[in-house]
């Protein structure tokens, strides 16, 4: 499978770039990994050099399925968005690959080196990194915005302050309630004169 194919040498090519992630790794040696991405499922098994291979498997000792808020956070949180994925196996195997994945760094500078030279290189990876900084605060101002349009222009939504208010508010006639009930019962249980 091409794409299963893909996804091994991608992987494998970025654990050879991070220092200790297959000695890391090498504890799992024989233990099957699965990538659910809904439409499709790329198993691996973890070989007795560290990396992946790919492996066909009924059962996955663990197994790794990408959510929407995944995919939507990894252009802008990069390694910071594997939190969203959801994980079900092996607990050592999964802790494993946790620590493994969170140091996974990509030199893409060395990775382009030999094709467009060293300083090339460097520029457009500067460029990609602003790029992407660029639109992670352009998101981020848009979200601002459009939450400040909701509730100060079309009034779609309450304000923090206004919220607060009507909260306090809600537990004070609570208490004045409560207050009230406790009295009333002390007035029907006090003697009444004739």
């Amino acid at each position: 499978m091409i794409a299963a194919g893909f996804i091994e040498r991608s992987l494998n090519h970025l654990l050879l770039q991070s220092p200790g992630a297959t000695e890391a790794l090498l504890r799992h040696a024989g233990c099957s990994v699965r990538f659910d991405l809904t439409l499709a499922r790329f198993d691996f098994r973890i070989a007795d050099d560290g990396c992946f291979t790919e492996a066909v498997t009924d059962t996955a000792d663990a197994v790794i399925k990408p959510t929407a808020t995944l995919f939507a956070r990894l252009p802008f949180f990069g390694r910071d968005a594997l939190r969203h994925a959801e994980y079900s196996g092996d607990p050592a195997l999964l802790a494993t690959l946790d620590r493994v994945f969170k140091q996974l760094d990509w030199d893409i500078e060395a990775d382009l080196a030999p094709h467009v030279g060293d300083i090339a290189a460097h520029r457009i990876h500067a460029l990609g990194q602003d790029a992407l900084a660029q639109a992670a605060h352009a998101v981020s101002a848009f979200s601002h915005n459009a939450s400040e349009y909701m509730v100060e222009e079309a009034e779609l939504m309450a304000r923090g302050v206004d919220v607060a208010r009507f909260n306090r508010d809600v537990d004070a006639l609570a208490d004045d309630a409560a207050r009230l009930e406790a009295r009333l019962r002390l007035l029907e249980a006090a003697p009444h004169p004739l």
